[in-house]
């Protein structure tokens, strides 16, 4: 009887609270596009909430391209160790093998998410609200960039690099512009149709974003134009990356958007614990955070082992009074433990901004704006008296290598240089990093080369079920 009573109390308490409810307060996305948000403020608190910040629809998720990156390198034990953590799949990541994912893994690589769905349904409904234009225009402006800075993303781990030779007839991704939760099947678009919808939604878009925002997770008219410039660059298209990147900094510096910690002012201990926990990074103008656990099984706090080291040549770019170097955990048999690669920044950080400016400048020839963007950023990694770019910099060609080798110093680690292993893959000026990649066992003679074919990323066999008209490495 008392059971019955309590159950009846419980019945009556839940139906007590459900009435209490008003469903016109509660913002709910409603699927099958039965029901959307209906006002300005709605749209904007999509834009402004938490998920817009993680790459990957979960805390768990795993990245894996960042082990494609040939900046690691591992031993014989910490190989099997990569195989006890993180499966079989993580180990035939690191040997590069095409197919290291199991038939229902489902990436966080793979970062068509439901925030796709959310930018898609604000750029379809936002000007039809009650507000100003021009906010209303920022608000969807704002969410084409971030929706085109998603599709690069995606794009730059499982495609070719773009190349104008054959983006024309070369598979690139599906481009959804509804959100319509109906559609189950997507044509794949080549990588040029990709690539133009892409710079055309940024370039139509930039200039009507706000200049400032309060988040670092809304994008401001800066990291705008930074993602526009990253884009370019990404396209070896540097005339039009510099443009973009000139813009940026100028907003930037307007708006002391972009901001640094000073390394100099940090002790070694403090400076290995930058980067643990990003959430709140200064150096992350637009912060979207690849949750990257397969990179370093080594944590400080529990004082574990390591997975992954810097591969020695790379670690080997840092100067004696390079405060960057103590990012990665003391000497461990002529190795150094990465420790920093707890999440790999998938959005925009201000050091990257200066990077590309940089390098852009160094290309167009004008050597004095590359070398003070340079030591703009490194006065805060190094002394300042240490800063400059060394002297026998002396030559255009040495100026765009320098630039490149402190993009590594800078980002060794994050496994963001897969990335440019794939846009400087044909540029004669780095056929000496070139002829270097290929994940090697420390101690030992094995080596995993890696090869032109390791560009694309084979599309997972859970996503190409759902989409039979696809292939890897064809074009429909």
């Amino acid at each position: 009887m008392k059971n019955n009573i309590k159950f009846i109390y419980t019945i009556l308490a839940c139906a007590m609270l459900l009435s209490a409810c008003n469903p016109d307060d509660f913002l709910g996305i409603k699927p099958r596009g039965k029901d959307v948000p209906s006002e300005y403020k709605h749209y904007e608190g999509l834009l402004t909430s938490f998920d817009m910040i993680k790459w990957a629809t979960g805390f768990s998720s795993k990245l894996y391209f960042p082990m494609l990156s040939d900046e690691y390198i591992v031993t014989e034990r910490s190989l099997n160790e990569l195989g006890a953590e993180m499966g079989q799949q993580g180990r035939a990541c690191y040997q590069y093998e095409k197919d290291f994912l199991l038939p229902d893994d489902m990436p966080a690589d793979w970062g068509y998410n439901s925030n796709t769905y959310a930018l898609n349904l604000i750029i379809n409904n936002v000007m039809a609200t009650e507000a100003a234009e021009a906010d209303k225009l920022a608000t969807l402006s704002e969410a084409r960039v971030l929706r085109s800075w998603i599709l690069f993303r995606i794009a730059q781990i499982y495609l070719k690099p773009y190349d104008e030779s054959y983006a024309g007839n070369t598979p690139g991704l599906p481009i959804i512009t509804e959100s319509n939760t109906l559609q189950e099947t997507f044509e794949r678009a080549t990588m040029k149709e990709l690539f133009d919808f892409i710079t055309k939604e940024m370039e139509e878009s930039c200039s009507h974003i706000r200049n400032n925002t309060t988040y670092t997770f809304r994008i401001e008219k800066a990291d705008a134009y930074a993602m526009m410039g990253h884009v370019y660059h990404y396209m070896n298209k540097y005339d039009k990356a510099l443009e973009a990147m000139r813009l940026a900094k100028q907003y930037a510096d307007e708006n002391n958007s972009a901001k640094f910690y000073d390394l100099n002012t940090l002790e070694p201990d403090e400076i290995i614990y930058d980067g643990v926990y990003h959430f709140d990074n200064i150096e992350y103008m637009r912060n979207i955070i690849g949750f990257n656990d397969c990179i370093s099984w080594y944590y400080p706090y529990y004082q574990t082992t390591a997975t992954m080291y810097a591969k020695p040549e790379y670690y080997a770019l840092y100067s004696a009074t390079d405060r960057r170097q103590y990012r990665f955990d003391a000497e461990e048999n002529g190795l150094h433990r990465v420790v920093t690669g707890e999440d790999t920044p998938m959005g925009l950080t201000s050091y990257s901004l200066y990077l590309v400016l940089a390098e852009c400048e160094a290309r167009a020839g004008d050597a004095s704006a590359a070398k003070n963007a340079l030591k703009e950023l490194r006065k805060y990694r190094m002394p300042e008296a240490d800063a400059a770019v060394p002297a026998d910099i002396d030559t255009k060609d040495k100026l765009i290598k320098f630039c490149v080798e402190e993009s590594i110093r800078e980002n060794l680690g994050n496994g963001l240089f897969f990335f440019e292993m794939k846009r400087l893959w044909n540029d004669p000026l780095f056929a000496y990093l070139k002829a270097g990649y290929g994940h090697k066992v420390h101690g030992t003679t094995t080596v995993y080369p890696f090869t032109e074919s390791h560009f694309e990323v084979n599309i997972p066999e859970a996503v190409l079920k759902w989409n039979t008209n696809w292939n890897n490495g064809t074009a429909n």
